[in-house]
């Protein structure tokens, strides 16, 4: 047990119940320590949320959800949460693993479907457009890195088009990703670690195309993009475009993220965000 875990546990009189949670997913985060916990006979997880980070509005997202495709909020103050453990807790990369890809998309669009809903009007939360500053933003040292500029340049103007002609915007997760999908046994599939972002709920769906980021044999693969995005589409009712569209431009966007968290650029970043972009343009 670390120290900053110990007031936590004081506060909410809980206990550390085992070993952390396995991280597998080395993506751009900021996430604090998490732990799992118990409360009596309550199974859950305690999560430290960096001040002002990405998930700093994740108590919030949690509690407009109310367990309906998501973890439970038990409690919540400046700094952490406290919510539900999700048992036995296997993600969608082990489905893929085990079942299929396919499967796996259906599972996350059963989420992405229990998910939406319109945003609060009482809380504040950024917007797929405060996110896509950072075309501009990380725009030179991208370059300077190697990036190739005509492509941050058509993924922005990508971005720009849809963001100009969104659906209205619905509280989204943000990084719904095969690993924040786990299995909560009856309570089914649930989401964990929204980022909480407001936009059109066809972007909810660009995390899962350029996912599991360890895999980028499978997910960079053109016709594996096709058919996870074909079947958002049919199964969610969404533009299959936009999906595309959406898909290409967050993958160059996520690229500038971890260029300007300075993550060392390499060439092999760009097939995935090429082959969505051939995909969109066929669309």
């Amino acid at each position: 047990m670390t120290a900053a875990l110990a007031p936590w546990l004081a506060r909410w009189g809980l206990a550390l119940d085992g070993p952390p949670p396995l991280v597998r997913y080395q993506g751009l985060s900021d996430s604090g320590q998490v732990a799992f916990v118990r409360r009596g006979e309550t199974q859950a997880v305690l999560k430290l949320l960096p001040s002002g980070g990405d998930e700093a509005r994740m108590a919030a997202v949690l509690a407009h959800w109310d367990g309906q495709g998501a973890v439970r909020l038990i409690d919540a103050a400046p700094g952490a949460v406290l919510i539900e453990r999700a048992v036995p807790g296997c993600d969608l990369a082990d489905v893929i693993a085990a079942k299929s890809d396919e499967a796996a998309t259906l599972a996350a669009c059963e989420v992405m479907a229990a998910l939406r809903r319109p945003a609060p009007a009482s809380e504040a939360f950024r917007t797929v457009g405060d996110w896509g500053r950072a075309f501009e933003r990380a725009r030179q040292k991208a370059i300077a890195a190697g990036f190739d500029a005509g492509l941050i340049e058509r993924a922005g103007a990508a971005y720009g088009e849809l963001l100009a002609s969104q659906a209205a915007p619905a509280l989204l997760h943000g990084d719904l990703h095969h690993h924040n999908i786990l299995c909560g046994g009856a309570r089914g599939w649930l989401a964990i670690d929204p980022k909480g972002v407001l936009g059109e709920p066809a972007y909810e769906t660009g995390a899962l195309l350029r996912n599991p980021i360890e895999t980028p044999a499978l997910c960079a693969d053109e016709a594996v993009i096709a058919a996870r995005a074909r079947l958002m589409a049919d199964r969610l009712g969404y533009d299959l475009r936009r999906i595309l569209g959406w898909a290409f431009s967050q993958w160059v966007l996520a690229c500038l993220w971890a260029v300007e968290d300075g993550i060392a650029f390499e060439p092999g970043w760009l097939v995935g965000p090429r082959a969505a972009e051939r995909l969109f343009l066929s669309a």
